[in-house]
């Protein structure tokens, strides 16, 4: 994060994650490194009459399972923009999980440019600092620099502001019942289990996954 925290910022980032190419290309590099099935293509962040509620509830992102769309948060900071649509255009090449969409989601991110690796980042720091104890929390946020400070700020201010702690936690508990009634045994604690994922997987230079081959072959 310190290291692209300047890159990315002087190169910024465009409104639509669809229009960005490098986005677009680590996405469908990112399909062709993980599986040989036929790949999906990305979609546009639309924003929707589940606007507010994204913004009571915290939500960034989701799925329109009736349309295929990505419907989006209006909120979204522009450095959060690429992984949130990465996610979400991970969901839509059939990685229902949430742990899995999200490791799919930064890889794409992990090939694009400075700004787009910068969003990973970002998501993958939060992520991180979610999982461990208070005093690890503590060192990773001394270890920050004042710009990647300043956006995590950022990104909690825009949650606040619009917040309204008991309609999130209310959507919240819904969405984890519906994931545990889709097989999802954790439900919400999901989205925590990309930071096993990444830890786990075998990487080749350029953030590349090491497939596992099946037994005999």
């Amino acid at each position: 994060l310190n290291v692209l925290h300047g890159p990315a910022h002087r190169a910024g980032w465009i409104e639509s994650p669809l229009q960005d190419e490098a986005l677009r290309r680590g996405f469908v590099a990112t399909q062709q490194a993980l599986s040989d099935a036929t790949l999906a293509a990305p979609g546009r962040l639309k924003h929707s009459i589940f606007g507010p509620y994204f913004r009571w509830t915290g939500v960034d992102g989701m799925i329109n399972p009736f349309g295929l769309e990505v419907l989006a948060n209006p909120d979204l900071l522009p450095f959060e923009r690429p992984f949130v649509a990465a996610h979400e255009w991970s969901h839509l090449a059939g990685y229902a999980d949430e742990a899995e969409a999200s490791f799919v989601g930064w890889l794409a991110c992990m090939r694009g440019d400075a700004s787009t690796q910068y969003s990973g980042w970002l998501f993958l720091y939060w992520q991180v600092s979610s999982e461990v104890d208070g005093a690890t929390r503590a060192r990773l946020a001394e270890a920050l620099d004042a710009g990647p400070r300043s956006d995590l700020d950022a990104i909690v201010a825009r949650l606040r502001s619009g917040e309204l702690p008991w309609l999130r936690t209310a959507g919240w508990q819904v969405y984890d019942q519906y994931l545990k009634a889709n097989r999802v045994e954790e439900g919400i604690r999901s989205y925590g289990a990309v930071v096993t994922l990444i830890l786990r997987t075998r990487f080749e230079p350029g953030w590349t996954p090491i497939r596992r081959t099946a037994p005999g072959s």
